[in-house]
């Protein structure tokens, strides 16, 4: 196949997209749409690129062109992190080095947390994309046979891929959005193109160019398509039906390419440049930018507020790229074995180092507040109930089996509790179930006649609430209490632990006082709630409500204990630690 204009201009619009986005330029809300486009174009040079009987020689080319830059950006950020950021992020570019060495990436950060959330620092959350392509690479030779076989497969594959990760999208959105088989019907989109609507990835439908033209229009206007990459709702979420519009304005240009005064002009020719360098402008952007704006204990910082900073990352993103793709993307590995062992040996070292040399700079003050970042449950009833079990309401926590059942419910603050609300549980011989969804009574997931038809369900009367400040309406509350007494069911709320506007970590190593909480303060801000509740409770006989000022406030609200050792692992959310000290609290529940 000639080299193609067209899709060197497809490649830059993708990954200028993809990397204002991650500026978070103001309009470019969408960008990330263009890794879909990425995924159909990758598909299509598959289809190509793979020839019958020549599956060594297919791995060894993509091995070549892909790995070494791959492995330079993780190393090299693994080594910028050594020097730059705090233990408590430390370990968790570590973590995300090892998934990239087995080309796992996207399996990482979808046990993670949504692509979306900024919570945990992530200067390699971008390899998840180079995760599912490699991993789609591993079974192009198995797909080509299948499709030589019978025509009809590619499309039914297409069809079920599409289906499948539409209808996840509905239980798990970062499911679809992370997992190679449910994002494989993009790259399949690609193939359908190269096989039937071009001469072996040449355009032989000359006529019909103007296609490609309106293709070309419809994706400059992906930063004005909003999409909700972490809706449950299967038409507005991602990836789904405005991916799948993408997908089909890519082929349209990677079919029936583009008006040859499109492609001949000097304009083209210098945003195809940048298609040239596409792969290693988005293997380095990402880093840079997390590592430049990086705050300790502040997660994954994108948005450069001064323009200075906008311009100094415009240039050091343009730099590296060059560098990249100049003395490592291009260059000959004749060896791709060796150059993989020696990042193998690279990236263990690496991270090893992430494991020792904290403990060499660091007082056991310093490591108790970084240990504090990871003392955390796993999350809700686990990765896989969404998948495994779809439609299931609540999980049984606890390990042992007792006659009786208590149900926890509540969003990310009762998730905090969860672990050390069981223990006293089960102490009362009582089983702990909890809710999957993660904003119970806050949205349509779970309504308070789905809530209280689920405690019947599992034969449970007596339901416990805890919620992050303001996050229930006491309309909803009410609504909840009633239908509870209504079936002879007892509530009970814990009232709202302290919240802060920073990192409490942050706020302990850097001995911030000015962001400490007292307890009139507590009290102020959450007065209007607890007047509300008292007022319920003189309504409701079947109401309690359990105060934790007198546990986590007397004068001053604490965060940890003597050792530093944290009580929040966030600015709000408690840790294993800080969640022990409200058994008290779950004694009188119980």
């Amino acid at each position: 196949m000639d080299k193609r204009i067209d899709i060197q201009l497809l490649r830059a619009l993708a990954v200028i997209f993809v990397v204002l986005f991650h500026l978070e330029i103001a309009g470019i809300e969408s960008g990330f749409l263009g890794v879909d486009v990425f995924f159909v174009v990758s598909g299509f040079l598959m289809a190509i690129l793979y020839k019958k009987g020549e599956a060594k020689k297919f791995f060894e080319r993509r091995a070549k062109r892909l790995v070494p830059a791959y492995f330079a950006t993780i190393i090299l950020t693994l080594i910028a992190s050594l020097f730059l950021v705090l233990p408590s992020e430390l370990g968790q570019v570590a973590t995300q080095s090892i998934y990239g060495l087995f080309f796992a990436n996207n399996i990482g950060f979808w046990m993670q947390n949504s692509y979306f959330s900024k919570s945990d620092f992530n200067p390699l959350l971008h390899l998840w994309s180079l995760g599912v392509e490699i991993q789609f690479y591993l079974i192009v030779p198995l797909l080509a046979w299948f499709f030589r076989k019978s025509k009809i497969f590619l499309f039914l594959a297409i069809l079920g891929s599409f289906a499948a990760c539409v209808f996840i999208v509905g239980i798990s959105t970062k499911t679809s959005f992370f997992m190679m088989p449910l994002r494989m019907w993009e790259f399949l989109i690609g193939f359908v193109v190269a096989f039937y609507f071009t001469n072996n990835g040449s355009v032989k439908f000359n006529n019909f160019r103007w296609l490609g033209l309106i293709g070309l229009i419809i994706l400059c206007a992906i930063p004005f398509i909003h999409v909700d990459g972490q809706t449950l709702n299967r038409l507005q979420g991602h990836p789904s039906f405005y991916a799948l519009f993408v997908c089909v304005a890519t082929s349209l240009v990677l079919g029936f390419g583009l008006p040859k005064v499109l492609e001949n002009n000097v304009i083209s020719n210098g945003i195809a440049k940048i298609g040239d360098y596409s792969y290693s402008i988005y293997l380095v952007h990402f880093p840079i930018i997390v590592l430049y704006l990086y705050e300790p204990f502040s997660g994954t910082k994108l948005y450069p507020e001064s323009y200075v900073d906008k311009g100094i990352l415009l240039v050091l993103i343009i730099v590296a790229s060059i560098l990249m793709h100049k003395l490592i993307e291009t260059r000959r590995f004749n060896n791709i074995a060796a150059a993989y062992l020696v990042s193998l040996v690279s990236i263990f070292v690496l991270t090893g180092a992430t494991k020792v040399v904290p403990n060499m700079m660091y007082s056991e003050r310093d490591k108790n507040i970084f240990n504090g970042l990871e003392d955390r449950a796993p999350y809700r009833c686990g990765k896989l109930v969404r998948i495994t079990d779809p439609k299931a309401i609540s999980c049984k926590i606890n390990a042992e089996h007792f006659d009786q059942s208590i149900l926890l419910v509540g969003n990310s603050h009762a998730d905090s509790i969860k672990i050390a609300f069981s223990e006293v549980a089960s102490q009362h011989k009582l089983n702990t179930y909890f809710l999957v969804s993660n904003t119970p009574l806050m949205d349509a997931s779970v309504t308070p006649e789905r809530l209280i038809n689920e405690a019947k369900s599992l034969k449970i009367n007596h339901l416990v609430l805890h919620f992050s400040p303001k996050a229930l309406k006491i309309e909803t509350i009410e609504k909840v209490v009633d239908l509870a007494q209504q079936n002879n069911m007892k509530v009970d709320f814990i009232l709202p632990v302290p919240t802060y506007t920073e990192s409490v970590p942050k706020i302990i190593y850097q001995n911030n006082l000015a962001a400490h909480y007292d307890i009139k303060k507590y009290q102020s801000d959450n007065a209007e709630f607890f007047a509300q509740m008292e007022a319920l409770k003189s309504k409701y006989s079947n109401l309690q409500t359990h105060e934790v000022s007198q546990i986590f406030c007397n004068t001053e609200c604490i965060v940890s204990d003597d050792a530093k050792h944290p009580y929040y692992f966030d600015d709000d959310h408690l840790n294993l630690t800080g969640a022990k000290l409200l058994k008290p609290v779950f004694e009188k529940v119980m």
